[in-house]
């Protein structure tokens, strides 16, 4: 797993209301959803606002819900990096 996603924790998501972060073009977006889910976005090259190759997803605001977005963003990092 990139070391990146490792951090997140069920805590680490209380730092912002919306967080963006970036590994090189591979861009990703996590916003609180009502303080139960998050939601993430995976995008390339440009802002979320303009990006045209968005993935979006909601998780659970919990334990077992950050390791299933830990595990969905590593899978979509994967994708995106064989795709280079």
């Amino acid at each position: 797993m990139h070391p990146q996603f490792q951090d997140f924790t069920p805590q680490w998501f209380k730092r912002a209301y919306v967080y963006t972060g970036s590994i090189g073009d591979f861009r990703y977006r996590f916003q609180h959803n009502n303080g139960d889910t998050i939601h993430a976005a995976v995008y390339s090259r440009v802002c979320f606002e303009l990006a045209t190759d968005v993935v979006e997803r909601d998780f659970p605001w919990t334990d077992q819900g950050v390791k299933d977005l830990q595990q969905w963003i590593q899978e979509r990092y994967e994708a995106f990096v064989a795709g280079a």
